[in-house]
């Protein structure tokens, strides 16, 4: 993909129409239009795909392989002895001793529920900081209002 350069549909360029692309496919490597996007969600073949939307996540979208630069394949695997993605032809020459060999779709999936736990997490704590600091402001005002009752 080059970085300048809006990013076209993949299916409608075969149509030989140039729309541009509001989701970028992983799985195929391609940007799809709104209307592209619906069906390619709706299909079999396809709807178990990861996606993104790129307009959110345009700068990241072109940071990120998706094929190797030394086979031409799909990254589709991962190392985690050298916490790197490969393709298959990487594993059976340059990794073949390694153990562990998981499907990358699957790590970044674990990524991101991790993340997304981390994030949870960090709500929770917060709330409940604002919780305690409520309780604790409501008890300091109720001792100080039996304390003027008293007086």
């Amino acid at each position: 993909m080059a970085s300048s350069k809006p990013i076209i549909c993949g299916p409608c360029q075969e149509g030989k129409v140039n729309t541009k692309a509001d989701i970028w496919c992983y799985n195929c490597n391609e940007g799809l239009c709104s209307t592209c996007s619906g069906h390619h969600k709706r299909s079999k073949l396809s709807r178990d795909h990861k996606t993104i939307d790129i307009k959110i996540h345009k700068p990241s979208i072109h940071a990120i392989k998706t094929e190797c630069d030394k086979h031409g394949q799909q990254l589709n695997l991962y190392c985690p002895g050298h916490l790197m993605p490969c393709c298959d032809e990487c594993i059976s020459t340059s990794h073949s001793k390694c153990t562990g060999i998981k499907s990358l779709s699957g790590v970044v999936e674990k990524a991101k529920i991790e993340k997304s736990k981390e994030s949870l997490d960090k709500d929770i704590n917060s709330t409940l900081d604002i919780l305690n600091e409520m309780v604790n402001n409501k008890n300091k005002t109720s001792k100080e209002g039996n304390n003027n009752i008293k007086a």
